[in-house]
């Protein structure tokens, strides 16, 4: 269970920045409606548990040597903050556009190819995997589904808020919530930081 759930801390905080995935959620979402929006988010969740699926494998293997969970911990505290840093300064464009709407299959295999050719997914997923693992004693194989699950709750929640609110959402709106995922990546960054540095002060010693 507390693999699940680290897993699923690890998926929030993977989909919850802003940036051209949640983009392509939002105007599917708009432009096709909430099926549209939630195959697309199922597509993006399918994904991150690819890559961290990936990142669990590699990061156990690298994790058993001595010192090296702190030094991945410090790897991925500099990361968060670096994309922290990257979405603070993100100025958000939004522009819907009216189009045929897709089959299920179809936006979720878009979706997917959408989600392996961003060059940022799975340098985050390494990063939020490392920092959400290093918290519980024996990372296992459920984390990666805890994190198609914690990225799959984010996707459905964002398309239905999409849906129910496709009204009043413009720029703004989405820059606030750009604003606050930067906050908390920084606040995980900073956590992650601090714990690395306990580890290497102790094997120093």
């Amino acid at each position: 269970m507390a693999c699940l759930i680290a897993g699923a801390g690890a998926g929030l905080s993977i989909a919850i920045p802003f940036g051209p995935t949640s983009m392509m959620c939002v105007e599917r979402t708009l432009c096709e409606g909430i099926r549209a929006g939630i195959a697309a988010g199922v597509g993006v969740a399918t994904v991150h548990f690819a890559y961290s699926s990936i990142a669990l494998l590699g990061g156990l293997a690298l994790m058993s040597q001595p010192g090296a969970d702190s030094l991945l911990s410090f790897g991925a505290g500099l990361l968060l903050l670096y994309f922290a840093s990257r979405l603070w300064r993100r100025d958000l464009i939004f522009v819907a556009q009216g189009r045929t709407p897709s089959s299920f299959g179809r936006t979720y295999c878009g979706a997917i190819c959408f989600g392996f050719l961003n060059p940022v997914t799975p340098v985050l997923c390494a990063a939020s995997l490392t920092a959400f693992a290093s918290q519980i004693a024996v990372p296992g194989g459920l984390l990666p589904i805890g994190v198609f699950v914690g990225s799959l709750a984010w996707w459905s929640l964002l398309a239905l808020a999409v849906s129910m609110l496709r009204q009043r959402l413009n720029n703004e709106v989405l820059s606030l919530a750009n604003r606050g995922a930067g906050i908390l990546l920084i606040i995980l960054g900073l956590s992650m930081l601090a714990k690395s540095l306990e580890g290497l002060s102790q094997i120093i010693a």
